[in-house]
């Protein structure tokens, strides 16, 4: 039966096969989290901007991949997908790559160029960049490799709502300009045009409300 120890075990595994062949087993391991999604709403998983765990006895700093809970079991494509997006955004961090703006949402070309030498298909898409991913049929027959054990990912959190005690929520939308970075909010959608910088507000984030 599938559980969430089985599931790190195996993100781990596939993380070191795709460190070895895709970056030269370069990037220094993360912490691999399985986690609930939170405020980052659609978002499959992330990886922190700084290292965020220590590790006191070796004196060692890591970084974190979360993998979202609520879409743990999704295709192993998909997944793998995921881990590799994330392992390129390490190496871009790592390296003094900044590959997103936007409060780290919007990915650019410099995102897009990585991804596709480690062996994803990107596609853009307005308010994400080029952020959308898939691997390249190279990187299936990769995966295909590993060996992993794909009953792990057979479980998923189920979303609050599903539980059906939800309370019904308020969303406050959060715009900001991305030239001076001054921030609005508002409780619907809306079209603003930054009267310092002559270009529209963008969409930043969705805080649900009580």
């Amino acid at each position: 039966m599938a559980n969430i120890k089985m599931a790190v075990e195996e993100l781990h595994k596939a993380f070191h096969f795709l460190n070895k062949h895709k970056f030269n087993s370069e990037l220094p391991e993360p912490a691999i989290v399985i986690q609930n999604q939170g405020k980052h709403k659609n978002t499959y998983g992330w990886c922190s901007i700084d290292p965020i765990w220590n590790d006191s006895e070796r004196e060692e700093k890591k970084h974190e991949i979360t993998i979202c809970a609520e879409y743990l079991n999704r295709p192993l494509y998909q997944l793998m997908s995921t881990l590799l997006h994330e392992m390129v955004h390490l190496h871009n961090i790592l390296n003094g790559i900044k590959d997103v703006s936007r409060g780290n949402t919007y990915h650019n070309k410099k995102f897009k160029q990585t991804a596709e030498e480690r062996g994803l298909i990107i596609t853009f898409n307005e308010k994400i960049g080029w952020s959308i991913s898939e691997l390249n049929e190279e990187s299936k027959a990769l995966i295909d490799t590993f060996d992993l054990n794909e009953e792990a990912f057979t479980i998923a959190r189920m979303g609050f709502h599903a539980e059906g005690k939800a309370k019904k929520k308020s969303s406050m939308r959060k715009y900001i300009c991305p030239e001076c970075g001054q921030s609005i909010r508002a409780t619907k959608e809306i079209n603003v045009i930054c009267g310092d910088c002559d270009v529209p507000f963008l969409l930043e984030e969705t805080e649900d409300e009580d």
